[in-house]
């Protein structure tokens, strides 16, 4: 398991969803996150990886990108003294932080699982991927583990076939050449 300092891509921009603030200001606060150590996401780690991301976008006050909560806001707005549509500079600063957390995922991701989500666009839905990718593959090693307990070879478990009646061909083959058998 490699682990890498997360440092910042670019700087970070604070979330803002007071909407004539941001139609007053283009620049719109920015802070930089801290350089931390995360380990890279592989097909054994999920969980830790996760334990690992969630306080830390948490701090940042970014969680809302990767679960949602923080939507995509709409592209135009409304201006209510001339009655016109013009175009909304929150829209612009979502993409950009959003595209800030797809580049720090995409950079702690192994390249076997990076393969899998190269495709989505935003963070959650990279997200979202994740947890339906390992959430499924937990899933299938319970019901596979599930089902080799229950196996049986007529009155006997797979454990007692597999050790019982071998033991007797493990010792056999100690005795004369296993290929005779």
């Amino acid at each position: 398991m490699v682990s890498e300092p997360l440092t910042h891509v670019t700087q970070m921009a604070y979330s803002s969803t007071n909407t004539s603030d941001a139609a007053t200001n283009d620049n719109l606060p920015l802070v930089s996150p801290p350089a931390i150590n995360v380990t890279k996401l592989s097909k054994d780690n999920y969980h830790v990886w996760k334990a690992q991301l969630i306080p830390f976008f948490y701090g940042q006050g970014l969680f809302g990108y990767l679960d949602g909560t923080i939507p995509i806001p709409p592209k135009e707005v409304s201006v209510a003294e001339t009655s016109s549509v013009t175009f909304n500079p929150l829209y612009e600063h979502w993409q950009r932080q959003d595209a800030i957390i797809v580049a720090i995922l995409f950079s702690i991701i192994s390249e076997s699982i990076l393969i899998q989500v190269v495709s989505h666009t935003t963070s959650a839905a990279i997200w979202r991927a994740l947890a339906k990718s390992f959430s499924q593959s937990r899933a299938r090693v319970i019901q596979l583990r599930t089902e080799l307990v229950n196996t049986r070879k007529g009155a006997q478990s797979a454990h007692d076939f597999f050790y019982a009646d071998h033991a007797h061909d493990r010792r056999a083959c100690c005795c004369r050449p296993c290929s005779s058998l």
